[in-house]
């Protein structure tokens, strides 16, 4: 008998999957020429001073705040010639697609079946925050996340250097890689994968940056981007609901840095705690492990903003596929973070945060719930 996952059957119903992404695909297409704040503010300028300045010489001016990886894509989409917005945000579409596609090879693992992955790739696409990321607000988080989902399944399947190159890869694009930190601890205390394959991880990220310095950038200046990015707003948390809602930012160089060392300590009290071999892995359980990376840290870390929940948005929906079981659980937090996303409007003063803070604790406190309660049941099955 063929396995189930959540809502639907897994068939090979083909015109069902290519009905679903003809829809995802069409919804995107209408959302194209949307501009909003982000890409009028920061990411149209950008483009502006790459044309003005040459396209690649531009790079010896630091007029960006992202990582240069990013920049690169701007300056080529700014060199065809064509709509620059449109091609922006078909780029990040398309890795929307790789996520879905990595999300479905590792539902795959479990459920025997080839159309599990047609399945993500018509789902996934579809839900509320990776619609409005980047074909309504022309974000690039779906290019990390989607590295960080490959570096994930290479990694299950024991392929540690790819794994690794594909999450160097992704802290090359974006700082927050780090969300997956307590899943990564683990897997290298527990040794699945060697202590030493981390180094690759800034090497790769200075080896993104080594273009930017050919053309002239500054080496310190590049390299520093990140602790820069983190220092240019002052804010606790910006629309997410997360630890810091009733903290006011007065308070901010005090609890800043409190709030990355219990994220730290955490980190580290997670991988000790399951360090041991009496603790036994399944598949589910490291899907469970991921799924509480993605939505603890960004509950934990100050200095969180709307967008930063999209990893565990994805992961809800493995989360789904792969242990079909307390589905409440990620289908909250992707409400969570809709919700997170929707206060980003005109209507943020109808929107308070303390709701979505105390539904966000519970499920964070659940989560951990049914890890213990699944680590024991895994224990009790070996004896």
């Amino acid at each position: 008998m063929k396995q189930r996952i959540p809502f639907i059957k897994i068939t090979e119903n083909k015109l069902l999957w290519i009905s679903l992404i003809a829809v995802s695909i069409s919804i995107k297409i209408i959302l194209l020429p949307v501009e909003k704040a982000d890409y009028i503010t920061f990411l149209e300028p950008w483009m502006n001073f790459i044309r003005t300045h040459n396209y690649e010489k531009s790079l010896k001016f630091l007029f960006f705040d992202y990582a240069p990886a990013y920049i690169y894509i701007l300056i080529l989409i700014t060199k065809t010639g064509l709509n620059s917005l449109f091609l922006l945000k078909i780029v990040s579409i398309f890795f929307e697609y790789l996520a879905a596609y990595f999300i479905g090879k590792f539902a795959q693992l479990k459920i025997k079946n080839e159309w599990v992955v047609w399945a993500s790739i018509s789902i996934l696409p579809l839900l509320p925050t990776v619609m409005l990321n980047a074909s309504y607000l022309s974000q690039c988080d779906a290019i990390y996340t989607s590295l960080i989902l490959g570096s994930v399944y290479y990694l299950l399947l024991k392929k540690q250097l790819l794994s690794i190159l594909f999450l160097g890869l992704a802290f090359s694009f974006k700082l927050q890689t780090a969300i997956v930190l307590p899943f990564f601890f683990v897997m290298m205390v527990r040794g699945n994968i060697k202590w030493y394959l981390f180094i690759a991880i800034p090497i790769i990220y200075i080896l993104s940056i080594l273009p930017a310095v050919y053309f002239g950038g500054s080496f310190k200046n590049l390299s520093m981007v990140y602790v820069a990015q983190a220092n240019q707003y002052r804010f606790l948390t910006q629309n997410f609901p997360n630890l810091y809602i009733f903290i006011d930012n007065n308070y901010y160089d005090f609890v800043k840095p409190l709030g990355i060392l219990i994220t730290a300590l955490y980190t580290i009290g997670i991988g000790f705690w399951l360090r041991s071999k009496k603790n036994i892995f399944n598949l589910d359980l490291w899907v469970k492990l991921l799924f509480l990376s993605s939505i603890t840290v960004p509950f934990l870390l100050p200095g969180m903003h709307e967008r930063y929940m999209f990893l565990g948005d994805m992961v809800g929906l493995l989360y789904l596929f792969v242990i079909r079981k307390n589905i409440y659980l990620p289908i909250c937090i992707l409400l969570i973070s809709t919700y997170s996303y929707a206060r980003c409007s005109r209507y943020n003063e109808l929107m308070p945060m303390w709701p979505a803070f105390i539904i966000f604790t519970l499920i964070v406190l659940l989560t951990h719930r049914d890890f213990v309660l699944s680590l024991k049941q895994s224990q009790n099955d070996v004896l």
